[in-house]
């Protein structure tokens, strides 16, 4: 039971309002006498992905700081959260913006969580699942600060567990070196992982997902090389053990019949037949007001077009395609997954790397064939040279092929952020055109965050922030 209380309360602590710093065990079950065995490091790589399920993090806050941040959704409701998603939808958010506030405490919480399974990974005597939940909590830990990172600048750091009175010592670090924790963490668990699951452990992290996670932190560095280095052991080759591939109907990547299929490397996993794996229907994917740039950019014959249209379910439910789903009668919530990586993402970044890297205007080379295998997938027409006849016309032709692939997918602000185009894509939203400016790429510290260490030089406030 204390075991069951423990990982209860790590999670709850998403919810709450506490600083990271306070999160030192304080159950009961402390960390000295809980991890004493496999199944202990087992359960508690457990609630290191059970974190990411939450309100806090893929089931509601990321959604708006992902994707309603950017420009393929507008809210049109300052009332709704007494405006914490409108806020953050029209550029206003300030440090005391609780969605901000919560994903903040989340993604610490989860990282206090990892750390401690590293910590005490010595006690899993099986070599295998000790490589393994070490390479787990490695690879979640990376994605947790990947996140923080894009979210808010240089992060504190810690990588091991410390006292209550020891974190009040730690400063924010540098993005450079955030990103290289990420860079080491990725490439360790890489090296640990394995490349597949049975299907009983389906949706854990394999090799492949810190690979193409790896390959993304590069991608948002600009270290193109290693990026493009790193994502083609992704891609089809005589020895590629990972099997990934496009599904043939770009639809059933998103069938809830079909979840982890061949295109998915990694998604927050949901199970709405089993209490408390469910989620209820997300709010920017129901009857959402899509930017009719977003909508008029697709051609005539492209599929992905119809993933947009909205689908009944009830009379309160009508999400797009791309989010159908029926509701549990028993738990009375859905069971789609959120998908973090899937392999059109690793080809359409392999694209890119390798014209940032150099152009080419060869049909048959990597860029274009690579760029055009996803369009085909959607019965959209392929690029030729002549209409990519440089680098900078190619960069721009990715980038709205990422626009049109992963809309409501999570991917749209940071796609943004990385290639500098932000200003310019939010002043013109069809809709409600906004004014931004650089210091707005990133959000608020928390403003708990900053009157708890209270010590401008060792935790400053962002830029244009109070």
């Amino acid at each position: 039971m204390k075991k069951i209380l423990l990982i209860a309360l790590l999670v709850a602590l998403c919810g709450c309002k506490k600083s990271f710093l306070t999160l030192a065990p304080t159950s009961q079950a402390s960390s000295a006498n809980f991890y004493k065995n496999t199944s202990d490091i087992g359960n508690a790589v457990t609630a290191c992905y059970a974190n990411l399920q939450t309100t806090s993090m893929y089931a509601d806050n990321f959604i708006t700081m992902m994707e309603a941040r950017a420009d393929n959704v507008e809210d049109d409701n300052p009332g709704g959260n007494a405006g914490r998603d409108y806020n953050i939808d029209r550029f206003i958010a300030g440090s005391d913006n609780a969605a901000v506030n919560n994903a903040y405490n989340c993604i610490y919480n989860d990282i206090f969580n990892c750390n401690q399974v590293i910590a005490n990974i010595d006690v899993v005597t099986d070599a295998n699942l000790k490589n393994q939940y070490k390479g787990e909590a490695l690879f979640l830990r990376a994605l947790a600060y990947f996140n923080a990172v894009r979210f808010w600048g240089g992060v504190p750091v810690v990588l091991s567990p410390i006292s209550t009175a020891a974190s009040l010592t730690v400063g924010r670090s540098s993005t450079s070196a955030v990103y290289s924790s990420i860079e080491s963490d990725l490439t360790t668990a890489a090296s640990l992982l394995p490349a597949t699951y049975s299907k009983t452990n389906a949706g854990r992290a394999t090799s492949g997902a810190a690979i193409a996670l790896l390959g993304k932190v590069y991608l948002t560095e600009q270290k193109w090389g290693q990026a493009a280095t790193t994502l083609k052991t992704l891609l089809p080759t005589t020895t590629n053990p990972y099997g990934y591939t496009l599904l043939p109907n770009v639809a059933d990547v998103f069938n809830v019949a079909s979840k982890l299929n061949a295109e998915i490397i990694f998604a927050v996993h949901y199970d709405k037949t089993i209490v408390g794996q469910g989620h209820a229907q997300f709010y920017y994917f129901n009857k959402p007001i899509i930017d009719p740039n977003l909508l008029n950019a697709y051609s005539s014959t492209d599929t992905r077009r119809d993933l947009l249209n909205t689908q009944v379910v009830d009379a309160n439910d009508s999400p797009i395609k791309k989010y159908y789903d029926t509701f549990d009668p028993t738990n009375k919530t859905l069971g789609y997954d959120v998908i973090v990586l899937r392999y059109a993402d690793v080809m359409l970044m392999y694209a890119e790397a390798l014209n940032e890297m150099a152009y080419s205007n060869d049909p048959t080379s990597d860029n274009f064939v690579y760029l055009n295998m996803v369009r085909t997938r959607a019965k959209a027409a392929s690029f030729t040279p002549a209409q990519l006849p440089d680098q900078a016309t190619f960069r721009t032709a990715i980038l709205q092929e990422r626009r049109l692939e992963f809309p409501f997918e999570l991917q749209r602000w940071f796609d943004l952020i990385r290639t500098n185009t932000a200003i310019q894509a939010m002043a013109n939203v069809g809709l409600v055109k906004l004014t931004i400016q650089q210091y707005q790429f990133i959000y608020p510290i928390p403003i708990a965050q900053i009157q708890l260490i209270n010590n401008p030089t060792l935790f400053p406030q962002n830029p244009g922030y109070n």
